[in-house]
């Protein structure tokens, strides 16, 4: 009795660690979010699949623009550029979380991933090439890197995966429950020698089959796809996500080999040999019963065939099988050596019996083999592949050290009015030098912009007053010089115009205007191609909150907002970038109860924004609550209605900024997270943010974010 029920623990302990094993390798590398997107970024540093890839969205720029199929290989070899790109990468990375998300829904029945900016990446790589090809360009290919997991064996996977991921949180106690069933057979059992036996092979057994997973499940997927282009990315991508069963294995095969060196290490030398050979006998020879006839030739037929079919998957396993014989007998040697002499350890005089053992356990393995033979030999469609991105980007804001702040805790170079430049000819008294792109380039990550309706007519915007109380509120904002100025290019413009629509102006439009929705499509491919990049827009809103919230949906924005709680503790730059949200937006006015568009004196403060001259400038409270998490610190001299660069070239030097800012952490108990200047080109607000980040800044590439190094002997 005491026999029976300790190979049924045995039996139930081998069974537990290796399915636990399975699973914790799952939860590991699939059921985990961040590892599961991390894996399959790490797929498009295999080149089969990065060209695969780049073909399909060559094929989905074709498929967009039938014109294009002449030069589809040269939109090809592009896109394999940039598919091995940062921004491709981390637009994957997002890709892949959600995917993950979707595959355990339980509403699901369709797994898919898309990447829609795909077209803002390839037209921004081709334009420095051929701008007219550029042009051509479809900016959304949305459709070109789906990924369907459907239809019958699709259903059989999310169905496992979803059980895994119910039960994960035992897979590694699983794993040690297993080994403790394990421990308490040989405790029961009669014959210590035969169980440890016993559980050696059972143990090998089961690192055999996580061992043979890895090549057979690999010749088992491509078998199964039909498509000659696709099976060498499945195979890529399985083995990015199940190449490391082979660590389990060998983990699992080392503590088998140590006990069954120990069982030998106990047996005299003949009495082993004995053993082996009756072990061999049993594979080799013939037997004498009839079923273990056939079960020995079945399976000798079975590994022949494989052999045959999937030559190298079968010499794999085979050095798999010479290496654990190499390693068994230096541990029996090993075990040998340090082991007493002595009668004792020989008491137990009967015959140790490999053959019932080995034979379940090769069973075991046979069928495991066949079974995935079976599904290779029968090709059929499989899961078409996925994309995914490499590695988790290193810095936020151009810092790796970034990355550990919080938001509250980051001071964001801004600029005042950004939406007013003097490179536009049709803006009267503008507050920047450069327009939106210029200025996220030189490393402004705070925008301040105003947003209001407007028509064109002729060669002008016509602003949409929605009262006369708002129009005079315009007139005090502007100055009477500015307000006169806005009045003539006014009462020069006739007729009705085309339709109304938001526009960023600064109290009148007849004073300069920008679409709002170019302004919104420039950001986008911003945050498309710099994906460590958190940018911050501070709306001075006079259009409803579903309209700006419409214009953000409509531009694409609506999958990088910030939708978070606006509540300590606030999230990391590096949660930020990780998570795709890196676009946090404020409205001065109403927000209503959208879960990104907030409420910007609802959750910062401010200081004064009217200063004459430099004496004047203080850190005095004026809107916002003095408790609320975020601090603005407007930094400019007003010289209504024309601002002047000769002022920022006096104000916007790092030394005057940063005595400021620390002015106000004084008198205010808070760093400035936002630096808002007038001609943020002129001066070193970018410069100033870095040093009150705790950062020094090197000498910045042309058209690209400043690159920021930590600093340890300067602290803000």
């Amino acid at each position: 009795m005491r026999r029976y029920v300790a190979n049924m623990l045995l039996v139930l302990g081998l069974l537990i660690a290796g399915a636990s094993a399975v699973v914790a390798h799952l939860a590991r590398t699939v059921l985990d979010e961040e590892a599961f997107s991390s894996r399959v970024v790490a797929a498009l540093d295999r080149p089969a699949v990065s060209a695969y890839v780049a073909q399909e969205i060559a094929g989905g720029v074709v498929a967009a623009n039938r014109d294009l199929t002449g030069v589809k290989p040269v939109i090809a070899a592009l896109a394999q550029a940039v598919v091995n790109s940062t921004p491709f990468h981390a637009m994957a990375r997002r890709g892949a979380r959600e995917t993950h998300a979707l595959m355990f829904s339980q509403q699901a029945e369709r797994v898919m991933l898309a990447m829609p900016d795909v077209g803002v990446l390839l037209r921004g790589t081709l334009e420095t090439i051929s701008p007219d090809l550029a042009g051509r360009i479809p900016l959304n290919v949305r459709t070109v890197l789906e990924t369907r997991v459907d239809g019958a064996i699709g259903a059989r996977v999310l169905a496992v995966l979803r059980a895994a991921w119910r039960v994960q949180a035992l897979a590694r106690t699983g794993v040690v429950a297993g080994l403790l069933l394990i421990v308490c057979a040989l405790l029961l059992a009669p014959r210590r020698r035969q169980a440890l036996l016993d559980a050696g092979i059972g143990l090998l057994a089961v690192a055999t089959l996580l061992a043979v997973l890895v090549p057979l499940g690999r010749a088992a997927l491509t078998g199964a796809v039909a498509d000659p282009a696709l099976r060498p990315v499945v195979a890529e991508l399985w083995s990015a996500f199940a190449g490391d069963l082979r660590y389990w294995a060998l983990g699992l095969a080392v503590i088998a080999l140590l006990v069954m060196a120990t069982v030998a290490a106990m047996l005299e030398p003949a009495r082993l040999h004995a053993a082996g050979d009756r072990g061999l006998r049993a594979m080799t020879g013939r037997n004498a019963s009839r079923s273990r006839e056939t079960v020995r030739i079945a399976s000798l037929l079975a590994l022949g065939a494989l052999a045959i079919a999937f030559p190298l998957p079968t010499l794999s396993v085979l050095t798999v099988v010479a290496g654990g014989a190499l390693i068994t007998v230096t541990m029996h040697a090993l075990v040998a050596l340090m082991a007493p002499n002595g009668d004792a350890m020989h008491a137990d005089a009967r015959p140790l019996r490999v053959a019932p053992a080995l034979t379940l356990a090769l069973g075991v393995i046979v069928a495991v083999s066949l079974t995935l033979g079976a599904i290779a030999l029968v090709p059929r469609l499989a899961p078409s592949t996925a994309v995914a991105v490499a590695g988790p980007v290193l810095e936020c804001n151009g810092a790796e050290a970034l990355c550990q702040r919080r938001l509250d805790d980051v001071t964001f170079a801004g600029a005042h009015n950004a939406m007013g430049a003097a490179v536009d000819p049709h803006w009267l008294f503008p507050n920047q030098d450069v327009a939106i792109p210029g200025l996220l380039a030189l490393g402004v990550r705070a925008l301040l912009i105003d947003v209001v309706h407007g028509h064109p007519v002729e060669d002008r915007i016509k602003t949409d007053f929605q009262s006369e109380e708002q129009r005079k509120k315009y007139e005090v904002a502007i100055g009477p010089e500015a307000f006169a100025a806005a009045m003539r290019v006014r009462d020069r413009l006739a007729g009705e115009g085309g339709p109304t629509g938001l526009y960023m102006c600064h109290g009148f439009c007849e004073l300069g205007a920008t679409p709002f929705d170019v302004a919104l499509a420039q950001l986008r491919t911003f945050l498309v191609e710099h994906p460590g990049e958190v940018v911050l827009v501070v709306i001075e809103d006079r259009a409803e909150p579903a309209e700006i919230i419409a214009a953000f949906d409509g531009g694409g924005l609506g999958s990088y907002v910030y939708d978070g709680p606006w509540r300590a503790p606030f999230p990391t730059l590096g949660e930020l970038v990780r998570s795709g949200r890196r676009l946090v937006v404020l409205g001065e006015n109403q927000t209503d109860t959208s879960s990104w568009y907030h409420p910007a004196y609802g959750v910062m403060q401010e200081t004064p924004y009217t200063f004459h001259k430099p004496e004047d400038f203080s850190c005095r409270p004026n809107r916002g609550d003095a408790a609320n998490p975020f601090l603005l610190m407007n930094h400019w001299i007003e010289s209504t209605p024309a601002p002047r660069p000769s002022n920022a070239k006096l104000v916007n030097t790092r030394d005057v900024l940063v005595a400021r800012a620390r002015e106000c952490r004084r008198t205010r108990g808070k760093l400035p997270n936002v630096l808002a200047v007038d001609f943020a080109a002129t001066g070193d607000v970018v410069e100033a943010a870095a040093v009150l980040n705790g950062l020094t800044v090197s000498t910045p590439a042309a058209s690209a974010p400043s690159a920021l190094v930590p600093v340890t002997s300067r602290r803000p």
